[in-house]
């Protein structure tokens, strides 16, 4: 299992659009993947659940990631969330 908690400081937070992003890349892993934010755990491969955690600037969201291919996924989704941050 590895895991990293990122503060997402784009201005409209993890909107739609992000939160497809983020689930879009999650999907292509085999690994199981869980996003957390606001005291809520969610499946990251599936878009409408990422997008429930309401997630806005500031939010602090940690993702774990269980799996053989656990390592490629977490740089994956920590791009796709520092790419967000930088927005």
């Amino acid at each position: 299992m590895v895991e990293a908690s990122i503060q997402i400081n784009g201005r409209w937070g993890l909107n739609g659009h992000e939160s497809a992003r983020l689930a879009v890349s999650a999907a292509r892993f085999a690994s199981d993947i869980v996003c957390m934010a606001n005291g809520r755990s969610v499946n990251g491969k599936d878009v409408m659940s990422v997008m429930s955690l309401r997630v806005r600037r500031g939010t602090l969201v940690r993702i774990l990631i269980t799996g053989p291919d656990e390592i490629a996924a977490l740089e994956a989704l920590s791009a796709v969330l520092h790419a967000q941050v930088s927005s």
